[in-house]
């Protein structure tokens, strides 16, 4: 089996590399941050290490790649891709799956990552590993985007926003023939509506679903709206759709029209609606 095994850098390594006066000072002054940066540094060391070894034990071939580096990569090459780190590396990760590959994810630091998307973790890698084939499997759609008819940006897993790239200004765009001014449009698929839309306030979709939802934020009794397809014309000067957070946004500038409906779907390997039941008891 041939397997891409994403990483990510730990905070550790990032604030401890960087030239930011500020942040090495942080770094140097706060020792309970620096001691808690460590920490998960060496816990995300400890996975990464476990999955290695489980792979070389099953006879896998790896090619191990760093998270900024994925456009490098060609990852529908592999049988399998595995990223360890939080969502946040699972997601970037799917935006360089568009075939049939499935993808798993280990949290790299459960106690201070949700990891919605991710499986497993170090303790339990290895067992789950040996019967890779029997895991629970499914299906989750997508969205695509196109802007004036040409498609553009990766198929999205969780949600976009299109917004005013300054958070403190308004968002301007026609829906349907009616105006809007607030802070942006938000747009979650049935697997990212436990997140963003969810903390908004929206109840969530059905996992299987292929609709997406979508709210008007910032505006008074604002309902949310289900669909499979709908079209936005930016009265924005220069407005950004941001997708899947922070890591990936185009631009969408006034008169520009941006299309938005159900795209290609990936294949997630874990028990994704048993994370989710268990991640709603929280509210019950």
């Amino acid at each position: 089996m041939t397997v891409a095994l994403i990483y990510k850098k730990s905070a550790w390594e990032l604030f401890s590399e960087s030239s930011d006066k500020n942040v090495s000072s942080f770094i140097s002054q706060d020792d309970q941050q620096r001691k808690a940066f460590k920490e998960s540094h060496t816990i995300q060391k400890k996975t990464i290490d476990c999955v290695e070894k489980t792979l070389t034990d099953h006879n896998a071939s790896i090619k191990k790649i760093y998270r900024s580096s994925l456009s490098d990569h060609d990852l529908n090459n592999f049988d399998l891709v595995i990223t360890v780190g939080g969502d946040g590396t699972f997601l970037e990760s799917t935006h360089y799956v568009t075939g049939n590959t499935p993808i798993v994810g280990v949290n790299s630091d459960p106690s201070r990552s949700v990891g919605f998307f991710c499986a497993c973790n170090t303790e339990n890698f290895a067992d789950f590993y040996k019967k890779i084939s029997e895991q629970p499997k499914i299906s989750l759609s997508r969205l695509s985007l196109s802007v004036n008819g040409k498609s553009t940006g990766p198929p999205i897993l969780n949600d976009i926003l299109f917004a005013n790239p300054n958070p403190a200004a308004t968002t301007r765009y026609k829906l349907n023939d009616e105006s809007y001014r607030n802070s942006g449009l938000l747009a979650s698929t049935a697997a990212g509506s436990t997140a963003w839309t969810f903390q908004e306030g929206v109840e969530p979709l059905p996992l299987g679903s292929q609709e997406f939802q979508f709210i008007h934020r910032g505006t008074r009794n604002s309902q949310v709206s289900v669909t499979s397809k709908l079209e936005i014309h930016s009265l924005t000067r220069k407005g950004t759709i941001f997708i899947d957070g922070d890591h990936c946004s185009i631009p969408l500038y006034i008169g520009q029209k941006l299309k938005i409906t159900s795209g290609i779907p990936i294949i997630v390997i874990g028990d994704i609606n048993k994370k989710r039941a268990e991640f709603l008891s929280q509210y019950d």
